[in-house]
């Protein structure tokens, strides 16, 4: 047998889409070897590579490839014989062919290069986890310092490795969970913790049939309709709703007490920038004085920067465990237990305090979550539901976009200038009471852009004119995968903010025995599209329309300002005929509502999952941003000061 450095030799150039599921199923063994072996930072150099062997640079490279195989005109000319030259002179086909190839080149030649962007594996001249892991630290520094990223792997099994999505899903597994940038970067380095137990088991048996159970809940027979069969049908959506909140305090429960780790920074001011410095001082003397480590200093770090977020049974719990000297599995101290308890306390009262005299200080720049595709169907956010929050597929992902994007992000967002956009809604033409909503509200809020109703589009519309708006919103059925081939969208480049408001549109699927997941954010992410606003599973179509204009009306500047808030309408007129009309005795405009609309797209996704637009677990849980965090400053200027 093999050796592991002679089959780390043999696999490090390959990705999963050339040799099947070996290759992420190796680095997830080793993954695990090494972590069992106390080697941390090795571990987390083979999680990343085993997220990253997820994606099949074929795709990816394939548009530049294809552009650089194309001959030139007088290359075509060069390889032709004598009587294909005299053919392109005389033949008017022929000649039309020349012509057609010149124009290119000529508008190929006028076109703004793009900046190069570095090779996507940067760990591909990093064979060995030693120098692999250094590499993913500096990658980590260079992103913005305002990022945290927070990278979540589901562990190795070998009963699955060749098993279908459903079994991969729903078998027994630990979590990895890596903080690959976070509150005290670049100071210290990355850092990993392993959770384990029954309980996650039983989760994942939960969330493999969770879709399946809510379809069949909510697909019903138009013939049958009886007092009787509706009865039935909210009894059993109650029901639903009542066991996906327990699945997710399942969940809750399982992270415990770190479900602070899912908190990023706290928005920069002269105060909150003294009482951080102030926290993590204590912090670094304690962990001096009690001779703790680099990992249980970054937890006790990020735990008392949000110390006033943790209930006091939390604390207690997270004060137990880091005082556990987690390399040997020893008990807890309980001395330092007690004074880590009493440490929290006092940050907790001080940041409350803090909270109270500073606005500011409440709200929390962006976490960027890197979640392995078995994973991805999960409702992570809702573990921290007020923090702004976005995902991406790998570490490799979040790095090519942020490298092709970089002179737009300013303090952690992707800023974008939204004036033009285009729509797409009801392409099918089969949702009519959906298509009506939508319609009444683009035509009310965003009368100037270009919108299509109820047509269905080309590959070339898609292409010339959706993929180079500003912004794109699409609402129908599925993702647009169905209008356009994912190498066409491969092969563009699209700079805009991209909305599909569709049942599952960005949830990953499989499409054999065994392969990589994708969805529709894997294609437009390829395409180097920044952001892609989707969902996870099916919603209601009533719901997921009030969430859409919601969302859309807060984030998008409406075309005159004597517009109404979209939060005055008459919902139930909208609802039910598309009519937008204003409520009884509200007649106030947006421009007099000055903090209706918010400039982050992830603070406004932020508060639908906090259930303020739909309250129903399964009407707010579904809707994810992927990418980077983005921000409008056609309706918002950022609120900080220039760098």
């Amino acid at each position: 047998m093999c050796d592991a450095s002679a089959t780390d030799s043999e696999m490090r150039e390959l990705q999963s889409v050339q040799v099947g599921p070996e290759t992420k199923e190796y680095n997830l063994l080793r993954a695990d070897e090494e972590y069992r072996n106390g080697n941390e930072a090795h571990s987390i150099y083979y999680q990343v590579r085993a997220l990253f062997q997820c994606a099949d640079m074929r795709l990816i490279t394939e548009a530049q490839e294809l552009e650089n195989q194309t001959p030139n005109t007088m290359e075509i000319l060069n390889a032709a014989s004598a009587r294909e030259k005299g053919d392109y002179k005389n033949n008017t086909f022929l000649c039309n062919i020349l012509k057609h190839q010149k124009k290119f080149e000529q508008q190929r030649k006028a076109k703004t290069k793009e900046i190069p962007i570095d090779p996507l594996d940067f760990l591909e001249d990093c064979p060995d986890p030693v120098g692999g892991f250094t590499r993913i630290a500096s990658v980590c520094e260079q992103l913005p310092p305002q990022w945290c990223v927070l990278q979540l792997c589901k562990s190795f099994n070998t009963a699955t490795t060749y098993s279908t999505f459903y079994d991969i899903a729903v078998a027994k597994g630990d979590i990895y969970v890596a903080l690959l940038r976070h509150c005290r970067t670049p100071e210290l380095g990355p850092t990993c913790l392993h959770l384990d137990g029954d309980a996650l088991g039983a989760i994942f048996r939960e969330y493999g049939t969770l879709v399946e159970r809510f379809r069949g809940v909510v697909t019903v027979n138009p013939l049958a309709i009886t007092q009787e069969a509706k009865a039935t049908y909210w009894r059993k959506l109650h029901a639903f709703g009542d066991d996906l909140k327990k699945l997710i305090n399942e969940l809750s429960t399982v992270f415990s007490p770190y479900c602070c780790l899912f908190l990023g920074k706290r928005y920069p001011s002269a105060a909150v920038e003294q009482q951080t410095r102030l926290v993590f001082r204590r912090v670094d003397a304690f962990c001096a004085e009690h001779k703790w480590s680099n990992h249980q200093r970054i937890l006790l770090s990020q735990a008392a920067l949000h110390a006033n977020r943790l209930p006091r049974a939390e604390m207690k719990q997270l004060s137990s465990e880091l005082s556990t000297n987690l390399n040997h599995n020893h008990n807890p101290n309980e001395t330092e237990a007690s004074l880590v308890y009493e440490l929290l306390k006092n940050c907790a009262n001080e940041w409350q305090q803090l909270e109270l005299e500073n606005a500011m200080a409440v709200k929390r720049l962006p976490l960027i979550l890197v979640v392995d595709e078995r994973l991805d169907h999960m409702h992570w956010e809702q573990l921290a539901p007020m923090q702004e929050c976005t995902r991406i597929k790998s570490l490799h992902s979040l790095w090519r976009l942020y490298k092709s994007h970089k002179e737009q992000i300013q303090h952690g967002y992707y800023t974008v200038n939204i004036q033009r956009g285009m729509s797409l809604i009801n392409p099918d033409g089969d949702l009519a009471n959906s298509g009506r909503r939508l319609r009444g509200f683009l035509e009310y809020w965003l009368p100037q852009w270009q919108h299509m109703f109820e047509t269905l589009p080309t590959e070339q519309t898609m292409t010339e004119q959706a993929f180079k708006s500003d912004c794109f919103v699409y609402a129908g059925h599925g993702s647009t995968l169905q209008y356009v081939s994912s190498r066409v969208i491969y092969r563009n480049r699209i700079r805009g903010i991209v909305f599909l408001f569709g049942c599952d549109s960005t949830r990953v699927l499989s499409t054999g025995l065994y392969s990589a997941l994708y969805g529709a954010q894997d294609y437009y992410h390829g395409a180097l599209c920044p952001t892609v606003v989707g969902t996870l599973m099916p919603a209601l179509d009533g719901n997921m329309d009030n969430v859409s204009a919601n969302l859309l009306s807060r984030w998008l500047a409406p075309s005159n300002q004597q517009v109404m808030p979209w939060t005055q309408i008459d919902r139930a007129a909208w609802i039910s005929q598309g009519t937008v009309k204003a409520q009884k005795d509200l007649k106030r405009t947006e421009a007099e509502l000055q903090d209706y609309q918010s400039g982050s797209l992830c603070s406004i996704l932020a508060s639908i999952q906090l259930g303020h637009v739909e309250p129903k677990i399964y009407n707010c849980c579904v809707y994810v941003c992927r990418g980077l965090p983005a921000w409008n400053l056609a309706v918002q200027k950022l609120p900080f000061p220039n760098p």
